[in-house]
């Protein structure tokens, strides 16, 4: 894993560093070299991966390399290298390797992957035991980072294309916080999370837990990022933000929760917000807002297949609706006709709606590739239908 700072396991944190220069967009647009170093004892278990992000097979090589400087500067090297093939889309792991350790060795470790001009597209290095500056100056990073988000971002362009998210769960003194990330886009993207829990204030002094890892998450995919669980007491302030960065550093996504926040400055904000939606609703004259009758449902999705290819299609598209936690406000049908010949069609339909179509195949690879072009076009639906809601039409 990543770094995951944590108190009572301060002696066994790994810390990733990016080298961040000024042509780091050039590296892993393509192909994406990837380390994941995890420590057992004594030693650091070592595996690089790439993963293809192209929409090609790629003829690539490889070379892992770790640099050992020990107390007394004296310095070791060993590389590993080789050639493979790396598929649309595919992720393989391409190395992996064992190295023992101590505190006051430093370890540098860097994955390079080569295309077949033996040019530079993939690249992942890990700073071990730099000095001990690492944690204080990621930390610091962290803690300034949240400080100028307010002031430095605009809030309309955090959580339009990846949406973070704070979940709580209470249980005595006890709060479990868990993070969680949504890509709104049609693009897999390669991201890094940081989430954070601060003792009072947003301070690099007042840090108390923190997590941080890169992950992939692909085209409108939601997936649970880890949790932190910490004691709360009823007059104790506490701090949760979520931060989600692209690979050039930028903040992309953001969520933050304060408890026991009993300051005057949050109530007065707190007023201001429910004063301005009073106001919102009252302008509002194509809105209704007198209560309503009966139970709205959401995301029900509606099988009428006929062979089993069909069931089989309607099986994986409900698994990736609900996974994805599209939760539409119209019914979604998966409906199988009579075509050509012996033939059927499937035809997804939102509504009255038909969103989507094909002829059905009794190949599961088929069928999932129809699956995910569905999913996009559905989950694309209920977005435009959302946007028409929320424009003020007058006549």
């Amino acid at each position: 894993m990543f770094l995951c700072l944590n108190k009572k396991t301060i002696t066994s944190i790994v810390i990733l560093l990016f080298s961040i220069v000024a042509s780091a967009q050039l590296y892993n647009t393509e192909v994406e070299a990837k380390l994941q170093v995890n420590q057992e004892n004594e030693y650091l278990n070592i595996k690089g991966t790439a993963i293809n992000k192209a929409q090609a097979k790629k003829g690539l090589s490889y070379k892992l390399s770790v640099f050992k400087t020990d107390q007394n500067k004296n310095r070791s090297k060993n590389e590993q290298s080789g050639q493979f093939d790396l598929n649309l889309n595919q992720q393989k792991e391409l190395s992996t390797t064992s190295i023992n350790f101590d505190k006051k060795t430093k370890i540098i470790i860097l994955l390079l992957i080569f295309d077949s001009k033996k040019s530079i597209i993939g690249k992942d290095r890990v700073v071990i035991n730099d000095n001990g500056q690492n944690s204080l100056e990621i930390k610091k990073n962290i803690a300034e980072k949240i400080e100028d988000t307010s002031i430095k971002i605009s809030a309309q362009l955090i959580n339009n294309e990846v949406e973070a998210k704070i979940q709580t769960d209470n249980q005595n003194d006890y709060v479990t916080v868990k993070a969680t990330a949504f890509n709104k886009t049609e693009i897999t993207k390669s991201l890094i999370y940081k989430f954070v829990v601060f003792n009072k204030e947003e301070s690099v002094n007042s840090i108390e837990d923190q997590k941080n890892e890169r992950f992939i998450l692909t085209a409108n995919q939601k997936i649970d990022l880890p949790s932190i669980t910490f004691n709360l007491n009823k007059d104790q302030k506490k701090i949760v933000v979520l931060l989600i960065y692209d690979l050039d550093n930028n903040i992309i996504g953001q969520d933050r929760v304060v408890f026991n926040d009993n300051s005057k400055d949050a109530i007065e904000k707190k007023k201001k917000v429910l004063e301005k939606l009073k106001q919102q609703q009252k302008q509002s004259q194509d809105v209704n807002v007198e209560g309503r009758d009966g139970l709205e449902l959401k995301g029900i999705v509606v099988e009428d297949t006929k062979t089993k290819p069909g069931r089989d299609f309607y099986k994986l598209f409900y698994s990736l609706y609900t996974q994805n936690n599209i939760n539409g406000k119209k019914v979604v049908t998966i409906k199988e006709i009579l075509a050509l010949g012996r033939n059927t069609k499937i035809e997804v339909i939102v509504g009255d709606d038909k969103i989507f179509s094909f002829f059905v195949r009794p190949s599961s690879e088929y069928l999932t590739k129809m699956n995910d072009y569905a999913i996009i076009r559905v989950y694309k639906h209920f977005k435009n239908l959302e946007k028409e809601s929320k424009t003020i039409k007058r006549y």
